[in-house]
């Protein structure tokens, strides 16, 4: 009795019908829990009335496009108009020729911007294919790799039919988009217009069983019009294939001009494009983090947030994005309108007591106050973060008594004088900064991830002779290949196996992302007193990668970054020419060294006169511990040597992947 029955009333997201009288008198309707009016018809029944069912997408890039447009014309005057912007415009096509797709809509993904290295788009065409293309059904059965192939001449383009060279020469003798084959049935089977469409909706609606009733009529009528049944038997099996994946080239075209406008922003006004992503990603955190690390290695200076420069959402300005105030954590849309209106009505902010005077304390508390501390939206007003968080509850005291006396109109002599408040002139505790990791922490917490510094910067020299690829570059990477990926723990995790063995989930976060890890009981066991939130370390291990793309790290070893060199140094080599020697210099060098005794071996490279290198290993005896301290000290004696530490083979040196540290970015 339950079998058929509808189980419960659902709405299409984007779904609209139209009708040419009022709804309910063609349809029955229904009110959903929302107010909404549906009709109480499914999908495919509704269309059987004859009703106009249309999709209206609603598209973040369309937001973006619109959002940048208005900052370019705010900032240089100039309104541009998309529609009359160049289709082959050089710079444009570089951004997919090169892969560097991040934020443009529908090719961000790695494997996208994989196919769009390979196959060097050389216009919209181009790009529709790939749209068309980019999905389960043609990637596995090599139909996009046949088809970069064919556009590179290393394989040849054919045709069975000689008649269908005008229809299918566009796509290299490939059919990609549902309007081809609308066209096949036309040309080779004689179906009219209408016939044709009905098989296009068939094929988008992937109704198989529909589909082989067209069987028979096609090879028949395309045999009866002079075509070898033969090939059209094998064009047919290649349709049957097609029908799983079957897209529309008008849904395609318009989805690659979007693409290509936002790629055309990019490369023209990447400032411009890059605070509008960014405005509309406000509450994805690490969609911002990764985008900030694109913008920078284009060149760009993300700034951090500024009470008196500011407004709710990124800003460009010049060749920099300022951070916007909606951006940081805890501060709600109330609280950035109270500090913007108060800013625009009396100009900028002289202090944290004329700025707790001047804004509404019924929209700025203690805890917003912090995280514009935290953060570095202070900055600009010349005092230290600590300096500032020390007097919070003053400023806030002293600034709603400010708002309470201006209420009842008690105003004080020197303001009624001059017209201002003197909350500017304050007295500031004297007290040292925080320190560099405390401040770096504060950012994070507040903004989601660093702005002015990166904890990595400090393990730069490990992480260019250990780690073997930046976050960013694993979507690129192999399932099963091993990789050393530095960065910091976050969200960490320790459970039990069924067994009671303890394991450990974190991700690993370096400036272009983070990845997650998994440390399974043998190297938990390993490596469990240094894997704790925060720590910097260097995971060694096999990249995984799930059905969605997902990727993961499953951890061989967890390694601290700390003096890292240091630990894994087998021995060092100290080069310097033979002139910078002196015999102060030696006596000097002996004491260093003896004072430094440990388990390293010592060689010694000596430029001589004549540009040779003279290798001189001192008696075995002579072996040093190696420590940060130690190679300091030989630089201090002898500015002009160097040393070179050798590390042992279980860590030995692999060349990043990336360009440049995400921190330089």
């Amino acid at each position: 009795r339950l079998e058929g029955c509808s189980r419960h009333a659902s709405v299409h997201a984007a779904g609209v019908v139209i009708s040419p009288t009022p709804l309910h008198e063609l349809v029955p309707v229904y009110k959903s829990a929302k107010d909404e009016i549906t009709t109480q018809y499914a999908m495919s029944d509704l269309e059987k009335t004859g009703m106009l069912k249309m999709d209206f997408l609603a598209l973040t890039t369309l937001t973006i496009i619109s959002d940048c447009l208005n900052t370019i014309e705010r900032e240089t005057g100039e309104r541009l108009d998309m529609s009359k912007i160049p289709l082959e415009d050089a710079g444009a096509l570089k951004v997919f020729v090169d892969g560097r797709t991040e934020g443009v809509f529908q090719f961000e993904s790695s494997g996208m911007r994989e196919i769009c290295r390979k196959l060097k788009p050389e216009g919209i065409d181009d790009l529709a294919a790939l749209n068309a293309l980019y999905r389960p059904g043609p990637i596995d059965s090599g139909m996009v790799d046949d088809f970069i192939d064919r556009r590179h001449g290393r394989k040849k383009v054919t045709f069975d039919f000689p008649a269908l060279e005008d229809i299918l020469g566009p796509t290299l003798g490939i059919v990609v988009f549902q309007e081809q084959v609308m066209a096949l049935f036309q040309r080779l089977a004689g179906y009219s217009l209408g016939e044709a469409d009905i098989v296009r909706r068939i094929m988008g609606k992937k109704k198989r069983d529909e589909l082989d009733k067209h069987k028979k009529r096609f090879l028949d009528e395309g045999e009866a019009r002079g075509n070898n049944r033969a090939k059209l038997e094998k064009l047919w099996q290649m349709l049957e294939g097609f029908a799983d994946y079957a897209f529309n080239k008008s849904h395609s075209v318009a989805y690659a001009l979007l693409a290509y406008q936002t790629a055309y922003l990019k490369a023209h006004y990447p400032t411009h494009f890059w605070a509008a992503v960014l405005s509309n990603e406000l509450d994805n955190t690490d969609k911002v983090a990764r985008y900030i690390g694109e913008a920078r290695s284009a060149g760009i200076r993300v700034l951090p947030p500024d009470v008196n420069i500011s407004t709710d959402l990124f800003t460009p300005r010049g060749n920099t994005i300022r951070f916007g105030l909606a951006a940081i954590k805890g501060l709600g849309q109330s609280a950035v309108g109270a500090i913007v209106d108060a800013r625009n009505a009396t100009g900028p902010f002289r202090s944290i007591h004329d700025f707790c005077e001047r804004v509404d304390s019924r929209a700025v508390n203690r805890r917003i106050l912090e995280c514009l501390i935290k953060s570095g939206a202070f900055d600009s007003l010349g005092a230290r973060r600590r300096q500032l968080f020390d007097v919070i509850d003053a400023a806030i005291e002293s600034g709603a008594r400010a708002q309470r006396d201006r209420a009842t109109g008690q105003v004080g002599l020197f303001a009624v004088m001059d017209g201002s408040s003197h909350a500017a002139e304050v007295r500031l505790p004297d007290v040292d900064e925080w320190t560099q990791r405390e401040l770096l922490t504060g950012e994070k917490e507040t903004l989601g991830f660093y702005i002015t510094g990166h904890p990595l910067a400090h393990h730069k020299e490990a992480l260019a002779e250990f780690a073997s690829a930046y976050v960013d570059a694993l979507g690129s990477a192999t399932a099963g290949e091993t990789v050393r990926v530095g960065g910091l723990i976050a969200d960490l995790a320790v459970r039990n196996t069924k067994k009671g063995d303890r394991f450990a989930l974190f991700q690993l976060e370096d400036a272009s992302g983070s990845v997650k890890v998994v440390c399974w009981p043998e190297t938990f066991g390993k490596s469990a007193r240094w894997i704790a939130n925060e720590a910097a370390v260097l995971v060694c291990g096999r990249l995984e990668r799930t059905d969605d793309g997902a990727t993961s790290i499953i951890a061989d070893e967890v390694v601290l970054l700390e003096n890292l060199r240091e630990r894994e140094a087998r021995s060092i080599v100290i080069c310097a020419p033979t002139s910078a020697l002196t015999v102060d210099r030696v006596r000097k060098l002996h004491e260093i060294l003896d004072r430094s005794r440990g388990e390293c071996d010592v060689e010694f490279a000596l430029e001589l006169p004549d540009r040779t290198v003279a290798r001189v290993k001192p008696n075995d005896f002579v072996r040093v511990a190696v420590t940060p301290e130690l190679t300091q000290r030989l630089h201090d004696l002898c500015p002009e040597a160097s040393v070179r530490i050798n590390v042992s083979r279980r860590l030995m040196t692999l060349a990043p992947q990336a360009s440049a540290a995400p921190w330089q970015r």
